[in-house]
């Protein structure tokens, strides 16, 4: 009889951490929320994710009260499933606060289910109490990082470092040409610039024409021929789409579900929003600049609240600048184009970056085992209890 688990990942870079769990172990009945991925894992869908993702401090902020509502709602659905375990996958204010609510209705309770979540919040780049909190909220907190565990670990709490799904996916070049023939680009010996402009929808709002006018510019300064792609995630596939046909442009949409993978590692330079993705390219070796530009209100309190100089991961992970970061006023075309210039121009930077590479692999590698091997062995000692 297959164990019933929930699963809840309310934002597409979870989506893709969600599904590399539910593969990773069989006889599981799998119930929550998820994205296209998870659904295609065949994920009994409980609600919408679309009703629990936000974006940005003020956004959330202001999103409180839609979220509550949604969470209360949740709950009393997952309740009723029954699960063993309870896996919550990042979104951190929104699932800490739904693991709360079930724990409460479940007060007087037999049979409490075991709290796992996957995604440390980011104590070591802002609002380090948090770390003290998190112990009384979950059983398990599974980390991504190997220097996150030491952060919770004086709060009692089961810190595990995993490794990053990453390592697996995005630790091999390929060949440019299969990429361009699956797109049916005709190969003139092009430079490969992938432009990411985030998941979430105002991100790609924001950003997104930002790149746009890099595209332009860049193509005037450079006297080679260059490709641009857009990678594009299935939840703003036709946000992009508007944008792009708004603004005319020689840029070309890759879908991250399809080629994605390929995308990043057949790149000669990138352009990312900040994210999973600047790690992801990281561990290509791909040469690239990350930028991130947001309201007014959410740039104020960020940059009072975030340390700035730890923001992207393979920086943080390697303890030095591997990658640089544009940020609010300076992610304007002129500067960003300036920055990839000059990057461009760095004959020693690719091969520089591809030690760093597999640096960046060795670090993110936990116990010699693939990420799907330990969460794996997780979920079955949890099971087992």
């Amino acid at each position: 009889m297959k164990s019933k688990c929930v699963i809840i990942a309310g934002e597409f870079s979870a989506d893709v951490i969600g599904v590399e769990i539910m593969s990773a172990i069989n006889n599981i009945e799998w119930h929550g929320i998820g994205g296209p991925l998870m659904g295609a894992k065949k994920l009994n869908k409980i609600y919408d994710w679309d009703k629990i993702s936000a974006f940005g401090l003020s956004d959330v902020i202001f999103s409180l009260p839609r979220l509550y509502y949604y969470a209360s709602k949740i709950a009393d659905k997952i309740i009723k499933i029954n699960p063993k375990i309870i896996i919550t996958v990042d979104t951190k204010g929104f699932n800490f606060y739904l693991i709360k609510l079930i724990r409460n209705k479940l007060k007087n309770k037999n049979n409490i289910p075991k709290f796992i979540h996957i995604v440390a919040p980011t104590v070591w780049a802002w609002r380090a109490n948090r770390a003290d909190k998190v112990s009384i909220i979950v059983d398990t907190l599974l980390c991504l990082f190997p220097r996150e565990p030491f952060y919770f670990d004086k709060n009692k709490i089961e810190a595990i470092f995993i490794g990053h799904p990453a390592v697996q996916k995005f630790s091999f070049q390929q060949k440019k040409s299969s990429l361009l023939s699956k797109l049916k680009i005709k190969n003139n010996g092009q430079l490969i610039i992938s432009l990411l402009p985030g998941s979430r929808k105002k991100e790609v709002q924001y950003i997104l024409p930002i790149l746009i006018s890099v595209s332009k510019l860049l193509s005037k300064k450079i006297n080679k021929p260059i490709l641009f792609l857009c990678q594009v995630t299935p939840n703003q596939e036709k946000l992009v789409d508007q944008i792009l046909k708004k603004i005319p442009n020689d840029i070309k949409i890759v879908h991250k579900d399809l080629l994605g993978n390929e995308l990043t590692s057949s790149s000669d330079y990138a352009i990312i929003t900040s994210g999973t993705a600047t790690l992801e390219y990281a561990l290509n070796g791909i040469p690239s600049i990350a930028l991130y530009k947001t309201n007014f209100l959410s740039a104020f309190i960020g940059r009072r609240l975030i340390e700035m100089d730890k923001i992207i991961l393979p920086n943080w992970i390697l303890g030095k600048k591997y990658m640089d970061f544009i940020f609010q006023e300076k992610c304007n075309p002129e500067y960003i184009s300036e920055k990839m210039i000059q990057l461009i121009n760095d004959k020693n930077k690719p091969n520089e970056l591809l030690a760093y590479a597999k640096k960046l692999r060795d670090l993110l590698t936990a116990n010699n085992r693939t990420f799907k091997e330990n969460i794996k062995n997780v979920i079955e000692a949890k099971l087992n209890v």
